[in-house]
Parts: structure tokens; C-alpha cells; sequence
């Protein structure tokens, strides 16, 4: 039975990288969803051939440590089936407040001798309102936990970010298990500027007084973590780690795509060319971070001995993407089984 899954995935995955990468991303998400009212999504479940460990984080429990980075499930409509896949966590997103189509296309590119991807999407999204829905549909289905990746709105001028996250907080504080905030991702335009001293400090104080205020108006604790760049300079990332906690993030997320490339596509760079970079800032936001704050591993992981590598170098959690693209439920199964070892 595992050789037939196997097999059946590596058919799949060849024949979709016959098309272009945003369309198979896209066919790929709807004929999950096909499996699943079909029900016939558990016998494609990793979970089938590798344990799991759980773990409680923070207030949050895990039945295992490896998740889905934000950008694959961008409106909340497939993660109960990740669930189902054996992901112990899904980050869906990101999510801005109102639709947007993101940046033209083409802008997903495939280099697959490198294994790596370049995308401008530009937090394509159907918008808040929808995910919220979407979110209230599915999350009764799905037994792991979820986060929220949001970001302000292309149309949003930096000086006015702060408003479009705390509206987004209003919308996903209560139904999300963890919130991420993302200044990171280089595709939508200026938005990284929110991580310069001024503007991150003014942000993340606004946020942390709209965390209290939800908190004591649901009673519910949702953690807060803010997704950081593998392009900042270690002074930067250093104000970034002191500012973060002391508007009491609970940790961060390592890391977004990457500009410094030699592709020539414009946008952010994952895959097998990241993992370097994302690993080192791992390494240097471990050596900065209070022990209270959690790290998530994410970018760059490609096989076993990548997990395995995180997890040496202080990850609490690790997230897939451009692996699980090139590799499917072979390297989730691999990842499983370092997580529980």
C-alpha cells in the first residue's frame, strides 16, 4: 500500500510540472479537495507510515511539530484537509482586509534544478470578510492548530499599516490559535519598511495594546508572532528581536522569501537556494531571543537532514512549503519522523 502511494504521488507531482507553477498550485489544492468529499484524502495521510509526537507550546497543543508555512492555503479553504495529510499545523494566509488580486501574472517561477521557486503574488486573497467564513466552515473539521498570517493592504500607506492590522486582529483573534504578523514578504511594495526602528516600534506597541484589549474582552490568549526577512543586516535584526519582545510577541517565524538572487524573475526566492540564509538568521534570532520566546523553523527545507537541523538549532516548530511543492508527502513523512524521534 505505501508503494502504490508513492508511486501514485510521484506521478503527480511529474505531471504537473508540465504546466505552470500557478496553475498546478492551484489544480493541485482543488483535486485535494476532490480526494477529500471523496473520501479518500487518509489514504494519502503520512501519518499512515510515520508517529507522532504531541506537544503543548506556549498554551497551544501540537499532535505533532511540523506545519504548512502561510502562502499555499492563501484563503482558509484546504486546511482541514492538510490536517488530514498529517500536518500538525496550518498557517493560512496571508490575509489582507479587503480582496485583492495580487501582482500580474505569471509570477510563481519554477527552477527546478535548483529545486527552488520564485513568486511575486503580492498577497493575492479573497480578503477577510471570505476567510473568516471560511474559517468558521472548515475549523470544526480540523484537529491541529491554526494560524493566521495577515498583512496590511497594498493600497495601504505604511503610515496607515497599523490600522489594517488591528482591524485584522478584530476579525481572527478569536478563531485563529496564533496570529502572524507579516512586514516581510518583498512583494508588496514598501512593506518591509515597517521593520525599520520607527515604524516597528510605533506598530508592535499598537498591537500589543489591541492583544490586551482582546484578550480581556474574549477571555482566549492568542499568541502573536511576527515574521521576519532573511535580508535584514544583524543590527536591524537585533532592534527587531528587543522591540518585538518587549511589545511581548510570543516569537517569530524564520523566515520570508528572499531578494538576493540572481534569478531573473522578479520577487521572493524559497527552496533549496534559501535554506542557508533562513538557517543562519534561525541561528542568530536563537542567540538573541528570551528562552520564552518560540521559534519557527520555515524556508529552505528540503529533506530529513534540514528538519533535523532546525530542530538542533533551537526550532520549537518547523514549516514546509517549497519542499512540500517539490517532494509532497515524502518529505512530510520524513519530517514526521525526525519531529517524533
Amino acid at each position: 500500500m505505501t508503494n502504490l502511494r508513492k508511486l501514485i504521488e510521484n506521478f503527480f507531482l511529474a505531471f504537473l510540472r508540465f504546466f505552470p507553477a500557478e496553475f498546478s498550485k492551484n489544480f493541485t489544492l482543488k483535486f485535494l479537495k476532490l480526494l477529500y468529499y471523496l473520501r479518500l484524502i487518509r489514504f494519502f495521510s503520512a501519518q499512515q507510515d510515520a508517529s507522532s509526537k504531541e506537544i503543548v507550546l506556549g498554551n497551544l497543543f501540537f499532535k505533532n511539530r511540523i506545519g504548512i508555512a502561510g502562502g499555499l492555503d492563501k484563503n482558509a479553504e484546504y486546511f482541514h484537509i492538510f490536517g488530514l495529510l498529517g500536518f500538525g499545523f496550518i498557517e493560512v494566509g496571508t490575509i489582507t482586509l479587503e480582496p485583492q488580486k495580487g501582482n500580474p501574472k505569471p509570477r510563481i517561477f519554477r527552477f527546478p534544478n535548483d529545486k527552488t521557486l520564485v513568486n511575486s503574488l503580492g498577497f493575492n486573497n479573497s480578503g477577510s470578510v471570505k476567510a473568516l467564513k471560511n474559517i468558521k466552515k472548515n475549523k470544526k473539521k480540523f484537529d491541529g492548530v491554526l494560524g493566521v498570517s495577515i498583512g496590511k493592504s497594498k493600497n495601504t500607506k505604511n503610515k496607515n499599516a497599523w490600522q489594517d492590522y488591528l482591524h485584522l486582529m478584530d476579525y481572527f483573534y478569536v478563531v485563529a490559535d496564533y496570529l502572524a504578523i507579516n512586514i516581510s514578504s518583498p512583494n508588496t511594495e514598501n512593506l518591509r519598511e515597517l521593520s525599520s526602528d520607527e515604524n516597528l516600534e510605533f506598530l508592535l506597541k499598537k498591537i500589543a495594546q489591541k492583544k490586551i484589549q482582546l484578550e480581556q474582552m474574549h477571555e482566549k490568549y492568542t499568541p502573536i508572532f511576527l515574521k521576519l526577512s532573511p535580508d535584514e543586516d544583524d543590527s536591524n535584526l537585533k532592534k527587531i528581536i528587543e522591540i518585538s519582545e518587549r511589545n511581548n510577541l510570543d516569537g517569530f517565524i524564520c523566515s520570508n522569501t528572499s531578494t538576493n538572487h540572481n534569478y531573473p524573475k522578479k520577487g521572493g526566492m524559497s527552496g533549496s537556494l534559501l535554506g542557508e540564509k533562513a538557517q543562519n538568521l534561525q541561528k542568530k534570532v536563537a542567540s538573541l531571543k528570551q528562552d520564552s520566546s518560540l521559534l519557527i523553523a520555515s524556508g529552505g527545507i528540503m529533506n530529513a537532514e534540514d528538519v533535523k537541523e532546525r530542530f538542533s538549532n533551537s526550532a520549537d516548530l518547523v514549516q514546509l512549503y517549497t519542499g512540500y511543492i517539490y517532494y509532497g508527502n515524502s518529505l512530510l513523512k520524513a519530517a514526521l519522523k525526525i519531529a517524533s524521534s
